[in-house]
């Protein structure tokens, strides 16, 4: 059985995990009568759970309406609703973390945009050395698997940023820079400007879960130029398909470009302040990885120091 890492700093008593199963589902139940037939038990052992928390917390967590035979939460029991459900997820994540490492997976941190544009040569090597079946790409953005390495829930990945990259307890190496250009279908445009320049322009762009969002707004307000923003997405492809119909241009990291975006015109911007797209490979310190998961890192790391 489970037991819930919380203690009472009054009592010292260790709450029962099934305790706050069975307080989740009567709050969404209502009934007692329906916990206990879920769950395959007698009603008073749910009566007795509830009882447990409730002297746990020092306070009612229920309010019991006999006319209506259901109940209700109270503050209290709201609260400590929030917590079961806050402990379940985590009890979740880690089973599905021990599943994972009983097959050998390897759990790898991955922003669309660089699994994308960046990461398919090493998806290529790891399928010709047989070790595919053995890796997971998790997809997140960059600032969710940071938060997500942060607090060990993943050990390793690549992120994208603007700013340099420290997280105690991990290793963060930059192992690529892309700049940022403006691209576009008007091939009238010299190859060199200042973002000022392009101050008419309607301009089409990555949604605010981007770095190219922050980028573009801190030329607007570091240049105090604002052009037109005629259109927003998530899509990269979406994106550079809109520009090429010539409805505006866009601010686009040079990782995302490919052959098939040939025929857009690709201007240099000038002005100083312009950050490059770093990618950053982290580790956290001291992972123990096993022989599947150390062939998959060396294949990553052969990839990324080159």
């Amino acid at each position: 059985m489970i037991k819930l890492i919380y203690i009472n700093e009054r009592r010292g008593v260790a709450m029962n995990f099934k305790d706050l199963s069975y307080f989740s589902a009567l709050a969404e139940l209502k009934q007692f009568t329906a916990v206990s037939e879920q769950f395959g038990v007698t009603q008073p052992t749910i009566t007795y759970a509830i009882k447990r928390l409730e002297e746990e917390f020092d306070s009612e967590l229920l309010e019991r309406h006999a006319s209506k035979k259901s109940v209700e939460l109270t503050r209290t029991g709201e609260l400590v609703l929030e917590l079961a459900k806050q402990i379940q997820s985590e009890i979740a994540f880690t089973k599905e973390e021990v599943r994972l490492h009983s097959l050998k997976k390897l759990r790898f941190g991955l922003p669309p945009i660089i699994g994308t544009y960046y990461f398919m040569p090493v998806t290529r090597q790891l399928a010709k050395r047989h070790l595919l079946p053995n890796f997971e790409a998790v997809e997140m953005g960059s600032a969710d698997l940071m938060a997500q390495i942060a607090d060990g829930k993943l050990n390793f990945g690549l992120i994208a940023s603007i700013d340099q990259v420290h997280i105690p307890g991990v290793i963060a190496q930059k192992v690529a820079s892309f700049p940022f250009v403006l691209a576009t279908t008007n091939k009238d445009l010299p190859d060199e400007m200042y973002f000022e320049d392009v101050a008419d322009e309607d301009f089409i762009l990555l949604n605010e879960g981007f770095i190219h969002s922050r980028v573009f707004k801190e030329l607007t307000n570091n240049t105090e130029t604002f052009p037109r923003i005629l259109y927003t997405t998530s899509n990269v492809e979406a994106l550079k398909g809109v520009v090429k119909e010539g409805l505006g241009m866009t601010l686009i990291t040079t990782l995302a470009l490919q052959e098939t975006d040939r025929d857009m015109h690709f201007i240099k911007l000038l002005n100083d302040d312009v950050p490059t797209f770093d990618i950053y490979l982290l580790a956290r310190e001291s992972v123990h990885v096993n022989d599947a998961r150390a062939d998959i890192l060396q294949v990553i790391r052969e990839y990324t120091d080159k």
